[in-house]
């Protein structure tokens, strides 16, 4: 049994493994970036970091692989909004009720006690 390897095999192999890395280097730079999103947009998150890593890179491809480029970060975003979006229709009304009221709550603290005397306009609800 024998293997030959050519000089444009191993080329193609280094050149291929260094688009990959290089994909998972700006893949995760993004992913660092929207670091805020996690907690209430995961997807949302994990589909722009796998949309935009990609695109970046659009410059060294090819003009004929664009639209497929292009199709395949559109449908990528498009799963991940719809799947944060059914999971927020998901969630319980009374879990998003009490985390509006904590807020709210929070904000009644923050905010200074009136000196006596001074007349204090509030919306009313």
């Amino acid at each position: 049994m024998q293997f030959a390897l050519s000089d444009s095999m191993v080329s193609e192999f280094l050149s291929g493994l260094f688009v990959v890395f290089a994909l998972v280097a700006v893949g995760g730079l993004v992913a660092l970036i929207l670091g805020g999103m996690a907690k209430r947009f995961p997807f949302t998150r994990m589909a722009l970091a796998l949309a935009l890593a990609p695109l970046s890179l659009v410059q060294f491809m090819e003009r004929g692989g664009n639209s497929t480029l292009f199709l395949y970060a559109m449908i990528v975003v498009l799963l991940g909004i719809t799947i944060d979006g059914i999971a927020y229709l998901l969630e319980p009304r009374e879990a998003r009720a009490a985390t509006e009221n904590k807020s709210r709550q929070a904000v009644e603290e923050a905010a200074p006690e009136p000196e006596p005397g001074m007349i204090v306009w509030e919306k009313a609800e």
